[in-house]
């Protein structure tokens, strides 16, 4: 390679014989890149014996033929997967500098509308990042009706509180998005957390474990622990949760999980001692205030326990999580044997995104309410709602 030439270097090795299949090497020539991709596609398929099909030749191009929007947006999706608000902010530019040089790139537009949906559901509830995301995912579809991440775009937007979570819509976007390409992980893991939250736990399991074969390490997505726990296994769950804090200490989901694990297995000293700890790392959360205020109903301490729902009520931060703190609204409620408010907070939870009426049925804290004739009535109307197929893929 010198100053000005690249070269690309390519093996492809068959694993079961340890026989190499292909071997080329090309120069690059940078305003050429395009036109490469479908000449080295073109040789790998020969090399596998499984020529390019019509539909893939007739797809748009996946990637800008401008090698500055390129070289752009693969800095930006290298940075899209983070959690940090100053990196996602980073990625968010640099994805905007793509669709500056090139306006009709349709991939950058779905991924910096992915980037933003989840800024809005996660970090900032601010309406500028909801219509962000709102454009860039309608003028990714407009540019490319068939790209399968303006599908995955659309369904996090669809799966959200501005569109009160439809479970249904959202499912068929995903599910469209796997026919146009199969290796998508975002979309298996999304497709595992909706259907686990309207109850269809084994469906939901096993998209997780679809998605498995495309992540880096070929482990399972952490979200996982959402099945393992609400289908009461907690020797998963646990066992998650560790592998998920060691990774990532800071997260808020497995600081969250652990503690409900705990409670939920009786181990009170321990949930105690994580919720603590959960708290002083980000005391403004208001998963950790409603979980807290379940611990001191769990402990007859009525005051307590409904000023936390009173602080969880009144901290506008994670937004997108309301269903999960409506749901210990009830629980905290349930507990202190009010039957009827918990009642209605539970109807809240299910209206606004988390219907798992298989953990309402075995989640202790909920003992209260499983006497009420409306409780059934409720399971009932989803299970009707969310039928097993749903889950076929």
């Amino acid at each position: 390679m010198s100053k000005s030439q690249w070269r690309l270097s390519l093996e492809l090795l068959d694993t079961h014989t340890q026989r190499k299949m292909f071997s080329r090497k090309h120069d690059l020539d940078p305003n050429r890149i395009s036109d490469l991709e479908d000449d080295i596609s073109r040789q790998i398929a020969l090399a596998l014996n499984r020529p390019v099909t019509p539909l893939a030749a007739q797809r748009r191009p996946r990637h800008s033929r401008d090698p500055m929007a390129y070289a752009e947006f693969m800095r930006g999706y290298r940075l899209s997967s983070s959690g940090d608000p100053a990196t996602l902010e980073e990625a968010s530019q640099h994805l905007s500098n793509a669709i500056t040089r090139d306006p009709a790139f349709s991939l950058a537009h779905a991924t910096l509308s992915l980037i933003c949906a989840t800024r809005h559901f996660e970090l900032d509830p601010a309406s500028e990042w909801l219509e962000r995301a709102e454009f860039h995912c309608r003028r990714a579809l407009e540019l490319d009706p068939d790209l399968p991440e303006a599908h995955l775009a659309s369904a996090f937007l669809l799966w959200g509180p501005s569109k009160n979570f439809q479970h249904l819509e959202a499912i068929a976007e995903l599910k469209r998005a796997l026919v146009l390409q199969n290796n998508l992980p975002q979309a298996y893991n999304r497709l595992g957390t909706i259907l686990a939250h309207i109850g269809l736990l084994d469906h939901a399991r096993e998209m997780y474990e679809r998605g498995r074969p495309f992540h880096p390490k070929k482990a399972v997505n952490h979200s996982i622990v959402q099945v393992y726990l609400w289908n009461g296994e907690f020797d998963l769950a646990r066992d998650e949760i560790h592998a998920w804090l060691a990774e990532n200490p800071g997260n808020k989901y497995p600081l969250y999980f652990a503690p409900h694990l705990a409670m939920l297995s009786g181990q009170v000293k321990e949930a105690k001692s994580l919720l603590d700890e959960a708290l002083q790392l980000l005391p403004d959360e208001p998963l950790f205030a409603g979980l807290q205020g379940v611990y001191y109903a769990m402990a007859g301490k009525t005051d307590r326990a409904l000023d936390c729902l009173t602080k969880a009520c009144a901290i506008p931060k994670s937004f997108g999580h309301a269903h999960h703190s409506y749901y210990q609204f009830a629980c905290i409620l349930a507990l202190l044997k009010r039957r009827d408010a918990a009642f209605e907070w539970l109807q809240r939870s299910v209206a606004t995104g988390f219907a798992c009426w298989p953990f309402f049925l075995r989640d202790p804290w909920l003992k209260n309410l499983r006497e009420l004739p409306a409780f059934d009535v409720l399971v009932s109307s989803l299970q009707a709602k969310y039928p097993d197929h749903l889950g076929l893929l």
